[in-house]
């Protein structure tokens, strides 16, 4: 049985109401981040880009983090597309719902990696089916 110590010390799985600042608190896109392949084996931890720290909500808004994150990747195999980030801890955390005010600094990413989870599952979709996916999922 983990001590309450140990609890403390482990990362949640995923955070909400986030957005990601540089060491200066200045608002900026993840995409910054290297992506990271998650068959990879090869990485480059992002020494030579930008220190970017993730801010969020975690545990239903019960707390806080503040994380510096190394990389990115995209999950498009579920139901909904799922979008990580990689702490310099070297543990995953997948991005819930970003705060209000951020979704429009990621907005193309968000879009481009719905459109890739559509487009994945229904090959055969028209041009309009994919624009009311879209249409639908960011209303």
């Amino acid at each position: 049985m983990a001590s309450s110590d140990d609890e403390a010390d482990t990362l949640p799985e995923s955070v909400s109401t986030y957005h990601f600042a540089d060491d200066k608190d200045e608002p900026l896109s993840f995409s910054l981040l290297p992506i990271r392949w998650r068959e990879s084996k090869n990485f480059d931890d992002g020494k030579k880009n930008h220190m970017i720290f993730l801010k969020g909500s975690v545990d239903n808004g019960l707390r806080t983090i503040y994380k510096q994150v190394i990389a990115w990747t995209f999950d498009l195999s579920n139901t909904t597309p799922q979008i990580s980030v990689l702490t310099k801890e070297k543990c995953w955390m997948e991005l819930g719902k970003p705060r209000k005010s951020y979704e429009i600094m990621i907005r193309t990413v968000l879009i481009t990696v719905h459109c890739l989870h559509f487009a994945r599952w229904n090959p055969e979709a028209s041009g309009k089916s994919v624009w009311d996916y879209l249409s639908k999922t960011f209303r």
